[in-house]
């Protein structure tokens, strides 16, 4: 096994136990080649993943009040609308991103619920984005 392996096992395992994941953490993981188990999984709405997302992210959209960012109701309700713990492998780690944290952790306590495997990026795509690394544009379809 590389070093990169064991780092990357490393730092999965903390982030795991922890329910949460830095940025830089992340991209460690992203630059020794994300595991396959590992599923990047982005709760934000389709303008804001238009906007850019973390490479490699799977997306998952769903509805948010943009104009009261701070209110998580209509997250809440649309993410519960589309959660089915049944779509999701229960082998699988997934690491849960939006904008800066409150929609991943209302995401996180629904995957923990159901016995999924999961944790949160800390400060999301906006701390990613202040940090400097790289996003992509989603392809659509």
């Amino acid at each position: 096994m590389t070093n990169q392996a064991v780092n990357s096992e490393q730092i999965l395992a903390k982030a795991m136990a922890a329910e949460m994941i830095s940025v830089e953490q992340l991209q460690q993981l992203l630059h020794n080649g994300l595991p396959p188990q590992v599923t990047l999984l982005d709760v934000r709405t389709p303008t804001e993943q238009a906007q850019g997302i973390i490479p490699g992210s799977q997306l998952f959209p769903c509805d948010h009040d943009l104009q009261h960012l701070e209110n998580t109701a209509v997250f809440s309700a649309s993410f519960h609308d589309k959660f089915s713990p049944d779509a999701f492998d229960p082998q699988h780690e997934y690491i849960l991103i939006c904008r800066t944290g409150p929609r991943t952790a209302i995401a996180l306590e629904s995957f923990l619920e159901h016995e999924l495997i999961a944790c949160e990026l800390l400060g999301g795509i906006t701390e990613w984005r202040q940090k400097g690394f790289a996003v992509q544009v989603p392809k659509v379809g």
